[in-house]
């Protein structure tokens, strides 16, 4: 089983409680509305993959690519 107290909320850096729309947040509303907004909403990634873009919001994706790169590769 998957432990959130090992991760922060996404948007606000508190400790995550939940895992909603993909993300990682806390309890407040907001993060969770946050979340629900990067995501485009129910249904949010199919409407990207219509219009041939990646199914992850580009928010999500680039600190993933600065977490993958090597610093000797700059």
């Amino acid at each position: 089983m998957l432990d959130f107290s090992q991760y922060k909320c996404e948007f606000c850096g508190k400790t995550c409680t939940q895992v909603v729309f993909a993300a990682f947040v806390c309890d407040d509303p907001e993060c969770v509305d946050k979340a629900y907004l990067a995501r485009g909403g129910p249904g949010g990634h199919m409407k990207r993959k219509a219009e041939g873009k990646p199914i992850v919001p580009e928010a999500v994706c680039e600190p993933e690519r600065n977490a993958r790169s090597d610093p000797k590769d700059d």
